[in-house]
């Protein structure tokens, strides 16, 4: 959601699928929201498998096989992006691949004029990639994947092929999570990597250990493709006894704070800050720490003004297969339950398989 060397990680055969690109001097990690989603309090979940070699990159995708990019440079593709807000996702289908698997995801774009009811944008071709999440900056939306930005430009109806994101400083860094500054730059906020295991987690060898989570502004004329690195923790999370993992940020901002989402298995904890670079805190006051206590994870969050409500977006696991659910709330006074999530998206609702998993919501306004 680097420019790393693409070696060692489950996304580096994403890479190779793709079209070319200038390779990028440090390693991809697998991102944390690989995981199955699991319960704080079980086992740490299981991670994939480091996958057997790829297809040749020069093979040509069938009209069922989705594409490793989704054009070449340049494409025209009409699609029909209308609505007032966006919704990038990834789904996987059980029946015909592993989920646990990053290649068998696919990139999905999906549209709602009032949050609750979503479509996948016509003409959309879905494309090989997990955990995205996406941005619209002026008449140019931004996609992005671990490592890679995909850029549509709404006027000219040009979807680009997928580029290498490079951060500045060798930071390791995985689950981007874009907004716009007052300057109208891209800050990418992520969780920092680390060699040897799952970011997410501690190391085999450690029993507590802290994971921090920072941020890095696009360099300018770059297009959302370079990054320096911003100065400090944006937050930091001990993990010790139950509490084994965290990840996958998502920033957003209600017109007076900024709010920092970050997931722990299917539970979720709430950040919050004055300035967008500035140190988050966590809010404290809800049981055990958790706004969503396995209710819900990977999550994403927007401010509605009128009326004034939060929307909190996150999947889980419902009989089988991953849905992903909204919960409508003017606040973070008390935990969310069962009754507050209503499903959005799903398999179902979307005319894909049965036994496909819609996962990892990333929001976005559709206004330049």
């Amino acid at each position: 959601m680097d420019g790393r060397i693409l070696s060692g990680a489950l996304f580096i055969l994403l890479a190779a699928c793709a079209a070319p690109a200038t390779p990028d001097p440090r390693p991809i990690q697998t991102s944390a929201a690989q995981t199955v989603i699991a319960n704080i309090t079980a086992q740490a979940p299981t991670r994939p498998q480091t996958p057997p070699p790829a297809a040749s990159p020069t093979a040509q995708p069938t009209a069922t096989t989705p594409r490793a990019t989704p054009t070449v440079a340049g494409d025209k593709v009409a699609l029909a992006i209308t609505d007032k807000y966006l919704m990038a996702f990834h789904a996987c289908d059980n029946a015909s691949a592993p989920c646990n698997d990053p290649r068998n995801h696919r990139t999905y774009l999906a549209q709602s004029n009032d949050g609750a009811a979503w479509k996948i944008v016509p003409n959309w071709t879905p494309f090989i990639g997990s955990v995205p999440d996406v941005i619209r900056r002026g008449s140019k939306l931004y996609i992005y994947n671990p490592g890679r930005v995909t850029r549509y430009n709404l006027e000219t109806q040009t979807l680009e092929a997928a580029t290498n994101v490079a951060v500045s400083g060798g930071e390791m860094f995985v689950d981007p999570s874009p907004t716009l500054d007052d300057k109208g730059r891209i800050v990418l906020f992520f969780l920092h990597g680390q060699r040897g295991g799952d970011p997410a987690g501690c190391l085999p060898n450690e029993t507590t250990c802290s994971k921090r989570f920072g941020s890095a502004t696009e360099v300018e004329g770059s297009d959302g493709a370079r990054f320096a690195v911003d100065a400090g923790d944006r937050a930091a999370v001990t993990l010790s006894g139950n509490l084994r993992s965290a990840s996958d940020p998502d920033i957003f901002f209600d017109g007076k704070r900024y709010y920092l989402y970050l997931s722990h298995g299917a539970s979720i904890a709430v950040w919050s800050a004055n300035e967008l670079r500035g140190t988050y805190m966590q809010m404290t006051d809800l049981p055990l720490g958790f706004f969503s206590n396995n209710t819900g994870g990977i999550p994403a969050g927007h401010f509605e003004n009128n009326p004034a409500r939060f929307w909190t977006y996150a999947h889980v696991q419902q009989r089988g297969v991953a849905v992903i659910r909204r919960a409508v709330h003017t606040d973070f006074s008390r935990a969310l339950n069962e009754n507050d999530w209503t499903t959005v998206l799903s398999a179902s609702l979307l005319g894909l398989s049965a036994t496909t998993n819609v996962e990892s919501p990333g929001f976005a306004l559709n206004a330049p």
